[in-house]
């Protein structure tokens, strides 16, 4: 049980961790979220983010000129999709899952072509939608990543994992927000 603990912080832990610990400090030091003294405060503004983002989105494809709409900053597309995956802890995982599972497929896709002739000559419009497909498809995975991590751990204290991880992020997006009220003025 301590070689799985072990396991479970270097693979899952850390890197928890440090994504949260940089999307927290990029999200405050960018203005999208207001600094919070707690991860209490913080998962609560984040909720809020992600209801405004989505309530602007509504009320812009209903009205164009709507004076209702909360002012939000333009967001990187990076911590755009950590909300579509709910932000927070779910949404760290969510965004670390769909990386691992993008890559993956970034690198089968390269790794199927003899070379750089042999990819330009394979170029149609069916690889794109090909892509296309595989995108939405992997965003599925991401957004089921509970799902993804059970099959692909193979564990008999499978909570470990979750544990370590969930600690992982706390750890990390405490020492983020620590990290942002320490250096303002």
């Amino acid at each position: 049980m301590i070689r799985e603990f072990f396991r479970a912080l270097f693979q899952a832990g850390i890197p928890v961790a440090i994504t949260s610990f940089l999307l927290v400090w990029w999200a405050i030091k960018n203005n999208y979220l207001n600094t919070a003294s707690g991860l209490k405060e913080f998962e609560n503004e984040v909720k809020r983010l992600s209801k405004a983002k989505s309530n602007n989105k509504k009320n812009k494809k209903k009205r164009k000129d709507d004076s209702s709409l909360e002012e939000i900053h333009r967001m990187n597309p990076v911590h755009n999709k950590w909300l579509k995956f709910g932000g927070g802890y779910y949404g760290v995982v969510g965004l670390l899952t769909y990386a691992v599972v993008e890559l993956g497929e970034i690198r089968d896709f390269i790794t199927q072509f003899g070379g750089l002739s042999s990819l330009i000559s394979d170029i149609t419009p069916e690889l794109f939608i090909g892509l296309f497909i595989n995108s939405i498809k992997n965003f599925i995975v991401a957004i089921a990543w509970p799902v993804y991590w059970l099959s692909d751990i193979r564990s008999d204290h499978i909570w470990i994992w979750f544990v370590v991880a969930y600690l992982g992020y706390w750890a990390g997006s405490r020492y983020a927000l620590y990290r942002t009220r320490q250096v303002e003025p």
